[in-house]
């Protein structure tokens, strides 16, 4: 199938997994399953926005006293002025506000060689949110900002979205986890990656292990998993030592993705097993494997998040770049045109350590300017 199909197949395939009740402070980075609604007026009263003198009525002021943030006073006198501070609450009928640098003191008044207009420098209550607003809609990212704004609009915990769990297997009898390498052997690259470009959307590592390439074992691996998204690496295509096939028949699993008209990564696969849970299969190359992880991974994540897929930008490619399928390659951004990185094979991660984002590239001759979509690296995401 096309990568478009693919990347839709992926996502109507996933359904929201629920929702829990954190603290606030617990919450941050967390996808909100509810919309906020300020039960606080913000400001919650008329505020001073700089260091000066509330006035009211015609001056000169009389200065009949001072107000920090964390006091108050109800009423002001006419003729009267307060000396106060960013952020004090203010009594409600105050004209205005004289910056420090712009009054003139004497005799214990104050007055202005500059002329203000009612209401200057004071923020009104409700100013940034009324009660009952809506200041953060279901869905969105619980940032440190977010935090801060429903913090002030006095909420002590909120309700987010249960994170998604993922384990992770990589196989291969070639791989080493540390120390030499003998003959035929390589260092294992992904086991350190996937997980974490999983935690990096949002998802939550259940646990990672490696595998021998053995059908009996893999079974075994993805059988004992209880979690909701099992990911995979090596042993897709159709070789006599690639054991995802037909351990997904032994698992009695269902395929929603089979294979994609792109490169890298099209032996990628996507299946459901029995239980609910997601079997992804992805390439044992490492820029493969990310590919055909923002491909059918993200996809999935982001629906038992209950979130949307993004709306990818489009950017021209500096130079002209035929491809016989979907091309989905590292680039990085040169005077706002998408330049491809070097060392960008299938097996290779020095481009893609040095990528700014991926871009998909559609077939055909695509000729220097052409737009192409850039898709967002996880680690770039948030």
């Amino acid at each position: 199938m096309e990568w478009d199909e693919a990347v839709s197949l992926s996502f109507q395939a996933a359904a929201c997994v629920g929702s829990e009740t954190l603290p606030l402070s617990e919450a941050i980075n967390r996808v909100l399953s509810q919309d906020l609604i300020a039960e606080l007026a913000l400001p919650p009263a008329h505020t001073a926005m700089m260091d000066g003198y509330a006035v009211y009525g015609p001056g000169p002021w009389k200065i009949v006293g001072e107000l920090h943030a964390g006091s108050y006073l109800p009423y002001l006198d006419a003729g009267c002025a307060l000396k106060v501070s960013t952020g004090a609450h203010l009594p409600p009928h105050c004209s205005f506000v004289i910056p420090q640098e712009m009054a003139t003191l004497f005799e214990g008044d104050v007055a202005s060689k500059n002329s203000f207009t009612p209401g200057q420098h004071i923020r009104p209550p409700g100013d940034e949110a009324e009660p009952g607003e809506i200041i953060a809609a279901a869905g969105n990212l619980v940032t440190p900002a977010a935090a801060g704004l429903a913090a002030s609009s006095g909420f002590d915990q909120v309700s987010v979205q249960i994170r998604p769990s993922v384990s992770v297997i990589v196989t291969g009898d070639e791989l080493v986890s540390s120390g030499e390498i003998g003959p035929g052997k390589i260092r294992d690259s992904l086991t350190i990656q996937v997980g974490t470009w999983a935690q990096y959307l949002g998802a939550e590592i259940a646990s990672s292990i490696n595998c021998k390439d053995s059908e009996s074992e893999l079974t075994s691996s993805i059988r004992n998993s209880q979690s909701q998204i099992i990911i995979t690496t090596g042993g897709t295509a159709h070789g006599d030592n690639d054991y995802l096939r037909s351990a997904l028949v032994n698992l009695r699993a269902t395929y929603i993705v089979d294979e994609i008209r792109m490169r890298p990564g099209h032996p990628t696969i996507l299946a459901k097993l029995p239980s609910g849970q997601f079997v992804a299969g992805l390439p044992g190359n490492p820029l493969a494997a990310l590919v055909s992880f923002l491909t059918v991974v993200a996809p999935v994540i982001r629906g038992l998040l209950n979130e949307e897929l993004p709306e990818l930008v489009s950017v021209g490619l500096e130079k002209s770049f035929p491809a016989d399928r979907t091309r989905v390659i590292p680039i990085a951004f040169q005077g706002g045109v998408a330049v491809p990185t070097e060392y960008r094979g299938s097996a290779m991660l020095r481009g893609l350590a040095n990528a700014k984002a991926l871009a998909v590239i559609s077939e055909g001759e695509n000729p220097a300017g052409t737009k192409v979509r850039i898709l967002p690296l996880p680690w770039r995401v948030n």
